[in-house]
């Protein structure tokens, strides 16, 4: 078992870049809890302490404090453990996060009676009548969810997820398809403008041609019988399919998809995303899926960025193979991908970066 480091700080507990948004926490807390400990009661999951330690890491991000812990952990070089904050909860905002693992754990029940009896020691809390909503939603009563969300943002009216909820719930309910209004809150390859895929396109054509274009110049056999110039090829296209890719937003920054992602549930300490997808893909590319799909269904995550660039790296390769002169063309399809795959690495951090400049 590979065992890189403990985690030093909130963001590591879960697995996230410091640049995790609001919706990306939720999503990643509720991945974590959905399946440990499974047959454990909910009161008894609560006194866990792997399990309060990405409670406390969630209470923290989505909370206020979330702008003073950053300005520390800068300070500190990213090492300050979350405080412990489940000790400090309220009664009826314990009994809320209790109710959010059992609807997680698709325990509906169990999660409405918890909600309901938040309801009664704090009947203004917006987040009760939110999750209420969610389990109604859930068991398709589009109009109870509508009431509990409006009643959510009667008591919370600036919370912009309750806007949400309602609006997806409304579109339901009438049979139309979910607004995209305010469905991201960063880029993805699903709300790209039209420009981005034109540039990916165009990029795609770039590469053909540069294929068409070594045909008879392939130059002397170099690695495993591979021509020296269609490695020059691999390498060079690879990188500019990362860079396009990444520069356009198609695929999340380098350092939030692979550097910063850590894999969970490996011993007590966390692994970068990149050790398993990254390094297997540079040493024989095909391995890099296998890994990858073992590793998403442990974690019960797949990235869309990772997918894409996989994606992206085997159609070059396979196009280098179908091109290539015919007495190479098994070596190329099985070892050229690792040279795409590296320039393409070389291509996601290089767009990666230019995407932090005009960001910040």
């Amino acid at each position: 078992m590979l065992k890189f480091r403990q985690p030093r700080n909130a963001y590591d507990l879960l697995g996230l870049p410091w640049t995790a948004s609001p919706v990306q926490i939720r999503a990643r807390y509720r991945q974590l809890v959905r399946h440990y400990q499974k047959e454990a009661a909910i009161a008894d999951l609560v006194k866990d302490e792997r399990y309060r330690q990405w409670a406390n890491s969630y209470l923290l991000l989505t909370g206020s404090e979330r702008r003073d812990y950053d300005g520390r952990l800068r300070q500190t070089r990213g090492m300050e453990q979350p405080p412990d904050l489940l000790s400090q909860l309220s009664a009826p905002r314990r009994l809320l996060i209790e109710a959010e693992v059992a609807f997680v754990r698709r325990r509906l029940n169990e999660a409405a009676e918890l909600i309901k009896e938040v309801v009664k020691q704090d009947n203004r809390n917006g987040d009760a009548y939110a999750l209420l909503g969610d389990i109604y939603r859930e068991q398709s009563n589009y109009q109870n969810a509508l009431t509990m969300y409006n009643y959510a943002i009667q008591f919370d009216p600036n919370n912009r997820r309750y806007w949400q909820l309602l609006e997806e719930v409304s579109a339901l309910r009438e049979g139309r398809a979910i607004s995209r209004r305010y469905s991201r809150e960063r880029p993805t390859a699903f709300n790209r403008p039209a420009s981005a895929w034109v540039g990916v396109g165009l990029a795609l054509i770039f590469v053909e041609l540069s294929l068409v274009y070594l045909q008879g110049r392939w130059g002397p056999a170099a690695f495993f019988n591979i021509p020296v110039n269609l490695i020059y090829a691999a390498l060079g296209d690879g990188f500019l399919m990362g860079l396009v890719l990444a520069a356009t937003a198609i695929i999340g920054p380098m350092d939030d998809e692979l550097l910063w992602y850590q894999v969970a549930g490996m011993g007590t300490e966390t692994t970068p995303l990149g050790v398993f997808i990254a390094l297997p893909g540079i040493v024989f590319f095909w391995a890099a899926p296998i890994f990858y799909a073992f590793i998403g269904w442990l974690d019960d995550y797949f990235s869309l960025s990772v997918v894409i660039s996989l994606l992206a790296c085997a159609l070059v390769t396979v196009s280098l193979g179908l091109l290539c002169p015919a007495e190479s063309r098994t070596p190329v399809f099985l070892l050229a991908g690792d040279f795409v795959y590296f320039g393409f690495l070389w291509g996601w951090l290089v767009g990666s970066i230019r995407r932090r400049v005009f960001e910040h």
